[in-house]
């Protein structure tokens, strides 16, 4: 189906002059909502010379032909090839962009200036990334919804390493759901390839370690949550723990009366959901 893409911002395959900004998006097998994320980036405002890079590892539903209908660079890899760190550097050599800018198959950005707002932070020369604010989809368990919620709140913040800090997960956290990064620093600091997933937060630690900073904006917004069976979310988790422990010696830099009064927080918010299968799966999730 042939588009008019005049009327659909200025987000598009630039192929002359200097691109400001790469966008990196991984899909597999994401028919549901890969439409909605194109259409969200390419209604983007107030961003000149920008490409979108399109990195399939082995669909087999109707996303390829849904992505052949944007002016996308798409390239496709077996499915055994993809990895949450070499998959990014893949597309990093890809890119072209001063920014990298990464997101997945179902994270759909919120409102015409979510791009210009999330590179804002930028404007400082000691910011290496930035990443968004994520919200829940309306089918989001009460569970996810809380944890949303409480990761991405609605302040701004600008994160910084001292000599004497604590380098932890919470101090260093980072997200490539909806983040974006200084390409000439990914030249020194690529992603970790030898980590199962949490790439991101192995890439933050590292530069905020030679001295940047990273930035959360809330202003920019994505629409982005799962519907997770427990075994799903067990996996998740496992992976996630493990690579925590390899990338942080597993300090969280979260007090475990922390993480008890979260928990008795996030029971309340589940019980005053009134959402009956969230309550009864919630002991076992």
């Amino acid at each position: 189906m042939d588009r008019d893409w005049r009327g659909m911002g200025s987000i598009r395959d630039s192929r002359s002059g200097e691109i400001l900004v790469s966008v990196i998006l991984l899909t597999k097998n994401g028919e549901r909502h890969v439409r909605s994320v194109l259409d969200g980036l390419y209604c983007q405002r107030k961003i000149e010379c920008a490409e979108v890079i399109v990195i399939d590892s082995g669909s087999s539903d109707a996303t390829l032909e849904i992505v052949s209908e944007y002016p996308v660079r798409l390239t496709r890899i077996p499915p055994e090839d993809f990895g949450h760190g070499r998959t990014r550097n893949l597309g990093a050599r890809l890119a072209r962009g001063k920014f990298l800018l990464y997101l997945p198959q179902d994270a759909i950005p919120v409102g015409p200036d979510w791009l210009s707002a999330l590179l804002m932070p930028f404007e400082n020369s000691a910011v290496a990334g930035a990443y968004c604010r994520q919200v829940p989809r309306s089918d989001a368990s009460a569970m996810e919804e809380f944890f949303l919620l409480n990761t991405y709140p609605r302040d701004y913040e600008i994160k910084s390493l001292g000599k004497r800090d604590d380098i932890s997960l919470s101090r260093c956290f980072f997200s490539t759901v909806g983040g974006a990064i200084r390409a000439s620093l990914w030249k020194e600091h690529p992603f970790r390839e030898d980590v199962i997933m949490s790439e991101d937060q192995a890439w933050s630690k590292e530069v905020m370690l030679a001295g940047h900073s990273i930035v959360y904006q809330p202003a920019a917004e994505l629409l982005h949550s799962h519907q997770y069976g427990i075994v799903d979310i067990f996996r998740r988790n496992f992976d996630s723990g493990f690579s925590i422990c390899q990338i942080y010696s597993g300090r969280t830099g979260i007090p475990v009366a922390q993480h008890l009064l979260r928990l008795a927080h996030e029971a309340v918010f589940v019980m005053r959901s009134g959402r009956v299968r969230d309550i009864l799966r919630f002991p076992l999730y």
